[in-house]
């Protein structure tokens, strides 16, 4: 289980999860755990030992009878062991948003948060595998309570599994219909200019991956820090002719090193340049 502090107490009248009988563990550590923890995100193991007794313990049965129904909290199902699950999960507290830089916390194990925010990034499988599957590959299944039923956010392990596994960022676009939309309208002009920048060696090349490319530019790139109009324009050409994950086909694996590195986006961007005209790469 996953759940606010603030929340179990507002439900249960007392905070008692550092008292409980499971194993439970707050997602923050050291003094901020120490100050924050009646109003941090815990991780609580509710696995059972014997799965055929359902009635469960008596922290099961106060559960089901009185916090699930009001979708205050998230159940987890998977494989991975409880410390795995905790880590995975304690990077996601704080991300940073891709439009400013700034980083912020992410309030995910809210289910009014984590809901429309995996319903936003569904056709974006990089965040998809960061958010629902360990690094090492094992699923992470999202329960939570949907009105009178409960919803199940499974990801689609096999799709996912092979991805290589990216920053994780947040965007204004993902909590906001109104950013989406300009995000989506800046796309649409990024593939117009490409498309007639160049006509001829595009004509044979349908829209839709033109499309997809610049799409698969825009989150990966995005996702590393940049930001500058300019940079993700050229990254979009070089993936619309050198095809998704064109910066992994480097031999020495430099280009990604660069990505990933702390230097700033102009740096990183120049390095870039000087890498990729460094040696061939075959068109896709």
């Amino acid at each position: 289980m996953l759940v606010d502090g603030s929340l179990w107490r507002d439900v249960a009248g007392i905070f008692d999860l550092d008292v409980i009988d499971l194993p439970a563990r707050c997602l923050l550590e050291g003094k901020a755990a120490e100050d924050a923890a009646a109003t941090a995100p815990w991780l609580v193991d509710m696995s059972l030992a014997e799965p055929e007794k359902t009635s469960g313990s008596p922290f099961h049965r106060k559960f089901f009878a009185r916090h699930w129904p009001l979708g205050t909290s998230l159940l987890l199902q998977t494989n991975a062991p409880f410390a795995e699950v905790r880590q995975h999960l304690r990077r996601f507290t704080q991300l940073p948003v891709q439009d400013d830089g700034r980083v912020r916390f992410f309030r995910f194990w809210d289910p009014r948060v984590l809901h429309p925010f995996l319903t936003a990034i569904a056709d974006d499988a990089p965040r998809l595998r960061r958010m629902m599957m360990t690094d090492a590959g094992q699923p992470l299944n999202y329960i939570i309570r949907d009105g009178e039923a409960d919803l199940c956010l499974s990801p689609e392990a096999r799709r996912l599994s092979d991805l290589p596994i990216t920053p994780m960022r947040l965007s204004f676009a993902d909590f906001d219909p109104i950013a989406r939309a300009r995000a989506a309208e800046r796309r649409e002009r990024m593939v117009d200019r490409i498309c007639t920048s160049f006509a001829k060696e595009l004509e044979h090349q349908p829209r839709r991956a033109v499309v997809a490319a610049v799409d698969h530019a825009l989150r990966l790139f995005g996702g590393y820090g940049f930001r500058t109009h300019a940079h993700l324009h050229f990254f979009a050409v070089w993936t619309v002719f050198y095809g998704p994950g064109f910066e992994a086909r480097d031999p020495a694996g430099t280009l990604q090193a660069i990505c990933r590195s702390p230097a700033s986006e102009a740096e990183r961007f120049k390095a870039v340049r000087d890498r990729f005209d460094s040696f061939t790469m075959r068109a896709a």
